[in-house]
């Protein structure tokens, strides 16, 4: 935990520098800090858990200290309870009183932050310190001025982290939403179970995948299109998976003749071609990742994909219907989805059966055909 929220702070540090070499254009700074300040947030809350304390002892000395650095002379002890939107109103109160520029603000956020490193043994942590909680309380006192001088409030901050959480992990009670189709035509919905045949030929030397639904060829025999080999001829195996967690591929509607067409809006903009070309672009992009860091996912368990990754997904599918869909259904998607990809591969053809009732994407072999 020390070494996590060691990494949020260089992590707010190192985005404001980036920021100001780069000004990337796809992000802004407040967005930077309300990530970064969250994440630390998460960390500093479960040191207080860690040492029995509870984060309203924390911040009820926060608090103090934030008195103390306004110049508030009627320092107000205050009882259990404690708000973020105390601390956030308390700064506004103050705001324009407050003599600390944001440099001098991460410089002692830096500096306190190394306090965690301090007569550190790992074989005696007197975690339950007063001098701990004196820590703990700094540190949450720098995040919230940090916060503030970002134009952000500490209660903004905590909302943003806890629904950043809930989309990563999903609770156990945690349901799929409803299918964006659910109200369209039932000749323009995705089949909500579906059966594909993936079979690969061989022709004048050449390897390529034909699929089948219910006995027809559908689409174009797909190829690696790449001079070295690598079995992306499959990839469709990934637009099924997202049938099935996502309840969502403009790419599987173009195959299917599944488009929305009634609807015109939607046939133009969730079902159209630039929609398309992004599922594809977000099939080869994880693709070629999985690859290139080895064996496709194959050691990579629920909960422990790549947040960076996930996260970027999410940002190439903004303005679409599929943005609604948290990060676990797309790790589920992906994961699933490699995993069948990979038996495809070992045996070189086979159905793939999706289920959209109980989001689930399987595969069952067959006999290679020449």
């Amino acid at each position: 935990m020390r070494y996590g929220f060691f990494g949020e702070a260089g992590g707010l540090l190192s985005a404001v520098k980036k920021f100001h070499r780069e000004t990337p254009l796809s992000v802004s700074k407040q967005e930077i800090a309300l990530e970064e300040i969250g994440d630390a947030l998460w960390y500093l809350a479960a040191f207080t858990r860690r040492i029995g304390v509870g984060l309203d002892k924390v911040g009820e000395m926060a608090l103090l200290h934030l008195q103390k650095r306004l110049g508030i002379s009627k320092v107000e002890r205050f009882g259990k309870g404690i708000r973020f939107s105390q601390i956030d109103g308390l700064i506004a109160f103050q705001i324009d009183h407050m003599t600390d520029d944001f440099g001098k603000l991460l410089y002692e956020l830096a500096e306190s932050t190394s306090g965690l490193f301090e007569n550190f043994s790992a074989a005696s942590e007197e975690l339950s310190s007063d001098a701990n909680v004196e820590l703990y309380a700094k540190l949450l006192e720098l995040l919230a001025l940090v916060a503030a001088s970002n134009g952000l409030k500490m209660t903004s901050v905590s909302t943003a982290n806890l629904q950043k959480i809930e989309s990563r992990w999903r609770r156990d009670d945690a349901p799929y939403g409803p299918y964006f189709d659910e109200d369209d035509l039932e000749h323009e919905q995705l089949p909500r179970e579906l059966e594909i045949e993936f079979i690969e030929r061989t022709v004048n030397g050449r390897l390529f995948v034909v699929q089948r639904w219910r006995g027809v060829n559908i689409g174009d025999p797909l190829t690696d299109n790449r001079l070295e080999q690598d079995d992306y001829r499959f990839h469709d195996v990934f637009h099924l998976a997202y049938v099935a967690h996502l309840g969502w591929s403009p790419v599987i509607r173009g195959l299917l003749k599944l488009k929305r067409k009634s609807r015109s809006t939607v046939d133009e903009n969730e079902d159209g071609a630039r929609a398309m070309i992004i599922e594809e672009g977000i099939a080869t992009w994880i693709f070629n990742h999985a690859r290139d860091k080895g064996e496709f996912f194959k050691d990579v368990k629920e909960g422990k994909l790549e947040y960076a990754l996930l996260k970027q997904v999410q940002s190439m599918v903004a303005g679409y219907e599929v943005d609604n869909c948290p990060l676990w259904q797309w790790e589920r998607a992906i994961l699933d989805g490699f995993q069948v990809f990979r038996l495809l591969r070992k045996d070189r053809c086979g159905i793939v059966k999706v289920n959209m009732h109980d989001h689930t994407i399987t595969y069952v072999p067959q006999k290679a055909q020449s």
